[in-house]
């Protein structure tokens, strides 16, 4: 089991190394270098705001979706037809609902000429990944991979054009273009996939079937429109109520840009690990196995980078953004990059809950992680601005993380092999106070590089990261 999920898990990877850093460190940071802190703050904080109601386009069909046909691959072909259709009257409503907001917020005739380019981006994005949580179910991960950097790459081809060429001027609208007819080539190949490799799939749908979907798909959509909203409210808040508004924005959006390309990385655990979670829903000694290895995985490459992103936040944000380095802008990013380690708690935990359909708990969780996040928010932007906005992500990533932690424990109740425990506590605190050790007296970057690679080869042996018995694992 662990080897087949290793192998796909390192071909997504790597196909998402060769694409993503490309769009994250090259063509998104080019992008704002040129165009500049304050149009690249107002396009970073209406995209969070497009992304705040991303949950209506989805109510939770993908989730649902790649739970169910991972369990049952026979209910693919009836559940096809309603759920797309579904999709479709969401996706209206989805405008309907942006547009009213954005009314209700004051946003101009420019901000809403971009707000519909953007509405595109997110309905596109909404259906290819439900194309592709149906290639998942079928355990075909390699080609979930291929589709899943497949958008980006053309994307990335189209900017470089813009960026470098002459032919077409480089402004926001423009680079939203360059992203819809990226997602647009890809959701055609999708669909042209999943006929002809998977079913030959029926796009007809009915009203009496669809309210029935609702009932069971909405405590997921939920979770994603909560979890969402914690993710995403920050950087809309920022510009709603910071002094200096889209300025602020873009200096979030500088230590934000890291951290997104990190949890997009990790959330590849995450979809794969709700299709695997599916398939073995039923046997726990699995269950275990699949949450501990990915738990002590994830967690120790973000403690790593957390420690590394806080003592070179300066240099990472001049080599980054040239000229445009402040304090609050290293300290932003610092406590961003720290973030993640909750953030890496919650896509093991989270989504083996969600396989197990402990809905309700976690809606509860992530209600209460909301509540904080915006009290945080609206107590710290207005004076700290983008670095108060950080460590409002910083407390409720943590605070969430703790939660799915807590709830899987009570639901499950692992039991955990002699001395886990501590290997997993002596691990990290060897981790991070021999990080801090080294970062602290040492000079070298080369140095502080070798000795923290040693460490943390040595940290994956104490927590058993590559027991063999784990993984020859039945299939």
């Amino acid at each position: 089991m662990l080897r087949k999920f290793i192998s796909d898990l390192a071909f997504i990877q790597v196909l998402n190394l060769l694409i993503k850093p490309v769009w994250i460190l090259i063509i998104d940071r080019a992008v704002q270098n040129i165009l500049g802190q304050g149009s690249y703050g107002q396009y970073f904080a209406l995209l969070n705001f497009s992304l705040i109601f991303f949950i209506v386009l989805d109510l939770g069909i993908t989730s649902f979706n790649a739970s169910t046909v991972s369990k049952d691959p026979k209910k693919f072909k009836s559940l096809f037809g309603n759920l797309f259709g579904l999709k479709i009257v969401l996706a209206v409503l989805y405008v309907l609902l942006v547009f009213i907001f954005g009314t209700i917020l004051g946003y101009d005739s420019k901000e809403f000429s971009l707000l519909l380019l953007l509405c595109v981006v997110q309905i596109l994005t909404s259906f290819n990944q439900y194309f592709r949580s149906s290639i998942s179910a079928f355990q075909m991960f390699k080609w979930d991979g291929v589709f899943m950097v497949g958008d980006r790459l053309i994307s990335i081809i189209l900017c470089a054009f813009l960026i470098w060429g002459d032919q077409i001027p480089l402004n926001i609208e423009n680079f939203i273009w360059a992203q819809i007819l990226g997602l647009f080539g890809i959701s055609i190949l999708l669909v042209s996939f999943i006929y002809y490799k998977l079913d030959r799939i029926n796009l007809s749908f009915s009203l009496k079937g669809v309210f029935p979907l609702l009932r069971k798909t909405w405590p997921y959509g939920l979770l994603i429109a909560l979890m969402g909203l914690f993710n995403y409210l920050d950087g809309v808040m920022i510009k709603s109520i910071s002094p200096a508004g889209d300025e602020e924005a873009g200096v979030y959006a500088m230590g934000y840009r890291l951290f997104f390309a990190l949890f997009m990385f990790a959330q590849i655990f995450s979809n794969v690990l709700l299709s695997m979670y599916g398939k073995w829903i039923n046997d726990k000694q699995r269950l275990f196995k699949l949450s501990m290895f990915n738990g002590k995985l994830l967690s120790l490459g973000a403690v790593t980078i957390g420690i590394i992103s806080w003592f070179y936040r300066e240099e990472v944000i001049r080599y980054l953004y040239p000229g445009k380095f402040s304090e609050d802008a290293g300290i932003t990013f610092g406590l961003l990059m720290f973030s993640f380690i909750g953030s890496a708690i919650i896509l093991v935990y989270g989504t083996l809950m969600t396989a197990k359909e402990q809905l309700s708990k976690l809606n509860w969780a992530a209600f209460i992680t909301l509540i904080i996040n915006v009290i945080l928010n609206f107590n710290l932007i207005p004076d700290m601005g983008a670095k108060g906005a950080a460590i409002a992500t910083l407390s409720t990533q943590l605070a969430f993380g703790i939660a799915c932690i807590i709830i899987t424990h009570r639901s499950l109740k692992f039991r955990y092999p002699k001395g886990e425990i501590w290997r997993i506590v002596s691990g990290f605190g060897l981790l991070i106070l021999g990080s801090i050790l080294i970062l602290q007296y040492l000079q070298n970057m080369l140095v502080h590089a070798s000795l923290i690679l040693t460490i943390v080869i040595f940290t994956a042996w104490l927590m058993k990261l590559w027991d063999p018995k784990s993984l020859n694992s039945p299939q």
